[in-house]
């Protein structure tokens, strides 16, 4: 496998760090460790915000005027004295959970707060006056209407006395109703009322008389619609009593004009009688019916026999023929009897048919008296009938004419006496209520009275200057954590492989610069941990392409200051232990390279010789105390892109090539110009330099995929001026690996 193809690999993506892997996961997890680094990072920030925060609120806490809370309670009664039934003429439902509820927000309201304020003239007090003083020495209202052009200002509006008095008033109400609490106690009809003031005294005043008057108010209202049911009770009264009087005079003047005195029980009379004519007129009729039936058998039989006749029924069973009969069967049994023992002439045989003879002939003779009586029979029962029928019906009429008479008689009586009824009713009402209307128990009853507080509940200052400090603490680590999580610089090794996805060559740590502003480098102290650092980064590019050596190296970086010609030069020094290496300064925009290794900022370089001014030998300087060669900068051209760009500049690298074993360039950062890219063109490989903490990693990942994205290749990444000691505190143990070590060496 190539180079090109090995770094490509390389610099790949890693395993889920990369776009669409393990996206949502990472999204969703909240990293805690790095919160808490975050706080530690800015712990020092965070401490002087809390203190900061917590000096202001106490300063502002101890010139606050201590306030005053006053309390009282107040129980509402379960029941309601039940002097007088009246039909809730002003009542409420006081076994209803709404009616406590009720009572309770009437104890807020504006209006009993306005009939404290009343009573106790408190726009008057001393603590409001001075309140309304103030706001009128301040005259911001009015400072603010000056600023208003002439023609917009409003003409002053004068108040009169009692508009002002009337004014202050409200402004008072608002305040006491505002500041009066009502806390109900559950499962209880017990209220506490509380209020608070920086007056103790006015406090303690305003919430016993709020009590007070809740109570009073409710009485004066009880009050006020008893009177209102006695006045319309005598108002209803004197209607009632008029009409009564009426519908009395109405009876009287009917009875007077139809002549009655009592009718009580003539309405029966009536329909007794009628009821005996009718059972009267029946049996007439029957009567009539009857005889005019017998009529009509024997008005035909005026020639017929008495034994014709007596198949009548009617003549059969008249009682005079039923006794003649009986007589004339005695005498025909006594006729059969003596004949039996008598002959036709024996004188009682001739007696015998004598009273047979006589009683026939009675016989014969009565039947034509029943026969001829039947005509009369028959016309008096038609009279009698006829005469019961008039009878009947005049007497009807009368009934139905009295019937007609009593019907509005009872009708006139009614409606007096259901007048006297509502009358004496309503009488009654008037009297209980008038007598009874004074007596009225309150429905509700201080029970503990407010006293005069003796220490505020507010302010607390060591609670207030307490929750400053906490939130003070909560406030800084929420900025630290912002800050931490806008922060996307690269700040530890382990970061350079997870957002540049690139492999990580080495750390260098972060070096005290001494009075003349450099550090001892590698060849200076070659035991310190800056040193193995350096070591440890020759051995990784050396083991980055094992099969190949890196001829040319390019160092560069993102932006200016990571870096670049220090680690040039010492990475030089160390590989010079070893190879005999060049260093080149190829940054001829900005070099440094001469200043590092002591050369005069003028001395003849890599300008001078591309630009045919001076030989390549001239160029080049030994240094001998630390182990390279150098060829720097010389002076800035106009065109630097240029000059590494010749062909010259090429032919003197291939030449160099065979000179010294290994050949570093020391370039300008990728991010800033292009000469970089061009170097890498040139290159085996890059060295790509990030400061930590200070490189954004935006940035530097851009740098990186410029320098991939041309094809040159990448041996990895090096974290420079890391401070160790700082993660170590920040992020654990773990980052400083060599420091105890070679302090305890050259200590010891």
């Amino acid at each position: 496998m190539n180079t090109q193809t090995r770094l490509q690999t390389v610099v790949s993506p890693q395993p889920g760090f990369g776009p669409g892997q393990g996206g949502a996961t990472d999204d969703d997890f909240i990293d805690l460790g790095r919160l808490l680094h975050a706080v530690l990072r800015y712990k020092w920030g965070i401490l002087g915000l809390a203190f900061a925060m917590t000096l202001i609120t106490g300063l502002w806490v101890y010139t606050l005027e201590p306030v005053y809370r006053a309390s009282a309670s107040v129980v509402l009664e379960s029941q309601e004295s039940n002097v007088v039934n009246v039909e809730k003429v002003y009542s409420m439902g006081y076994r209803d959970y709404d009616y406590y509820q009720t009572q309770f927000e009437i104890l807020r309201s504006r209006h009993l707060a306005e009939r404290v304020v009343r009573k106790l003239q408190l726009h008057k007090h001393p603590f409001f006056a001075a309140d309304e003083e103030d706001a009128q020495e301040s005259g911001f209202g009015s400072s603010l209407t000056s600023l208003l052009p002439a023609r917009e200002q409003a003409p002053p509006v004068q108040l009169t006395a009692a508009e002002k008095e009337e004014q202050a008033i409200q402004g008072v109400t608002g305040y006491v109703a505002g500041g009066l609490d009502v806390q109900p106690v559950d499962y209880s009809y017990l209220a506490y009322l509380s209020f608070e003031s920086t007056d103790p005294k006015l406090a303690a005043t305003i919430v016993n008389a709020v009590a007070q008057e809740f109570i009073d108010a409710d009485l004066e209202v009880r009050l006020s619609g008893t009177l209102q049911a006695t006045d319309w009770l005598s108002s209803r009264m004197d209607d009632l009593k008029r009409k009564l009087h009426e519908s009395e005079q109405a009876l009287q003047a009917f009875r007077e004009s139809e002549g009655l005195v009592e009718v009580e029980g003539e309405t029966s009379l009536g329909s007794n009688e009628l009821r005996s004519l009718a059972q009267r007129l029946e049996e007439a009729r029957k009567a009539r019916i009857e005889a005019q039936n017998i009529k009509e058998d024997v008005q035909g039989m005026s020639n017929a026999s008495t034994e014709e006749l007596m198949t009548v029924p009617a003549v059969l069973q008249h009682q005079v023929i039923r006794d003649i009969k009986k007589d004339q069967s005695a005498a025909e049994r006594k006729v059969a009897e003596l004949g039996k023992r008598y002959g036709p002439k024996h004188p009682k045989m001739i007696a015998a048919r004598s009273d047979l003879a006589a009683a026939n002939s009675d016989l014969a003779r009565e039947v034509r008296k029943v026969v001829s009586g039947i005509n009369r029979e028959y016309e008096v029962a038609l009279r009698n009938e006829q005469q019961l029928q008039a009878t009947w019906e005049t007497r009807k009429s009368e009934v139905q004419d009295f019937n007609r008479t009593e019907f509005r008689l009872r009708e006139l009586q009614r409606e007096v006496n259901t007048n006297r009824e509502l009358y004496d009713i309503f009488f009654t009402r008037m009297k209980t209520v008038s007598e009874t209307g004074g007596f009225e128990k309150p429905h509700a009853r201080l029970v503990d009275r407010a006293l005069v507080p003796t220490a505020p509940i507010k302010p607390n200052k060591r609670l207030s200057v307490t929750l400053a400090f906490v939130l003070g603490v909560m406030l800084g680590c929420g900025v630290a954590i912002l800050l931490d999580m806008l922060d996307n610089t690269i700040k530890r090794p382990e970061e350079v492989e997870e957002k540049l996805h690139a492999p990580l060559l080495g750390a260098l740590p972060l070096q005290q610069h001494g009075k003349a502003g450099f550090f001892e480098h590698v060849w200076e102290r070659p035991q310190s941990q800056y040193a193995e650092s350096i070591r440890t980064l020759r051995t990784s590019i050396f083991l980055s392409s094992p099969d190949r050596p890196l001829k040319v190296l390019v160092v560069t970086s993102t932006v200016p200051g990571e870096g670049k010609s220090t680690t040039a030069l010492n990475l030089a020094s160390a590989m010079g232990q070893m190879e005999n290496v060049l260093v080149i300064g190829a940054d001829m925009r900005r070099p440094s390279l001469a200043g590092k290794c002591g050369l005069d900022p003028n001395h003849k370089g890599l300008s001078h010789y591309v630009s045919g001014v001076a030989e390549l030998d001239e160029c080049i300087e030994r240094l001998d105390e630390l182990g390279v060669s150098v060829m720097p900068a010389g002076v800035i051209p106009p065109n630097p892109l240029e000059l590494i760009s010749s062909r010259r500049f090429v032919d003197a690298l291939e030449q160099l090539k065979q000179r010294f074993d290994r050949i570093i360039l020391d370039s300008a950062p990728v991010m800033a110009v292009s000469d970089g890219l061009v170097l890498a063109s040139y290159a085996d490989s890059v060295v790509y330099l990030v400061k930590a903490d200070a490189t954004p990693a935006t940035q530097a990942q851009r740098g990186v995929a410029s320098v991939i994205g041309s094809n040159e290749p990448l041996a990895g990444v090096v974290l420079t001026q890391f401070d160790a000691r700082k993660a170590s505190r920040y992020y654990g143990s773990g980052h400083d690996p060599y420091g105890d070590y070679y302090q305890n060496r050259e200590t010891g």
